[in-house]
């Protein structure tokens, strides 16, 4: 009897082998008719598990538009003032906010020739002079050397300088991401005045978006300077400079903070 169960059981254990085999080698031979199809699942399969998309990883970002210097050269030359003598030249609006350093004072934005000049008094300081901020190009009688003045449309812009950042104030971006440090939004008229009832103004409110491009100044000692397009319904509607670092830009272009 015992001999008859062990010779049952080897029997039983060859077929199974033999299944095994057989199976195996007929998933061999549809491998070998369309090896894509392992191929394919194993992608799927590394793809599922996070393994597959490597490249998109370590893709190097885009970077930014890069102008020299001289570039970004504004004709006619924009001239620079005191606070005095632009009061006297120009247009004065006054506005009660917030002052870089996050004081509390009064911006004085007077407007000469086309040019937006930015000064603000601080309430601590009564006895000094209102202090230069900033500036911003509105009129298109004035270029930059690249050929950039107000009026242009963005398409034309980016036709030319395609890794222009565009973003909008709240530093989303409205096109491809491009490494950026953002701009300085603190020398630029704003005022909150919800204490009071009223709307709170920001300078940039009068736009719809910005694109930024960094301008070399020849020297890593030098803080970093933007030029950014303000743009309202597709055209640049303001051209001003920035030092994303924190700090003032002067008219006379020489990128020195302060």
């Amino acid at each position: 009897m015992k001999k008859i169960l062990t010779a049952s059981m080897t029997l039983l254990l060859s077929a199974v082998l033999c299944a095994g085999c057989s199976s195996g080698a007929d998933n061999a031979g549809k491998d070998m008719e369309n090896p894509a199809a392992g191929s394919e699942n194993g992608a799927n399969a590394d793809s599922e598990a996070g393994i597959g998309n490597q490249n998109e990883d370590t893709q190097e970002p885009v970077m930014i538009q890069t102008f020299a210097k001289e570039d970004v050269a504004v004709t006619p030359e924009i001239k620079e003032y005191d606070f005095a003598a632009a009061e006297e030249l120009g247009e004065t609006q006054q506005l009660r906010g917030t002052l870089p350093g996050a004081a509390e004072g009064v911006w004085h934005i007077v407007s000469i020739e086309g040019v937006e000049y930015y000064y603000g008094k601080y309430d601590f300081d009564e006895d000094k002079e209102a202090e230069f901020f900033g500036y911003a190009i509105f009129s298109d009688s004035y270029s930059l050397h690249n050929g950039i003045t107000v009026g242009m449309t963005m398409e034309e812009i980016l036709g030319q300088y395609p890794n222009m950042a565009v973003m909008d104030f709240e530093g989303n971006y409205l096109g491809q991401e491009i490494v950026y440090m953002g701009w300085d939004t603190s020398v630029y008229p704003h005022s909150y005045t919800w204490q009071e009832g009223g709307k709170d103004y920001q300078w940039s409110d009068q736009f719809d978006c910005i694109m930024l491009a960094d301008i070399d100044l020849g020297t890593a000692a030098a803080r970093p300077v933007c030029l950014a397009l303000l743009v309202k319904d597709g055209a640049v509607a303001a051209i001003t400079f920035s030092c994303p670092a924190g700090g003032i830009v002067s008219p006379g272009w020489a990128g020195e903070s302060g």
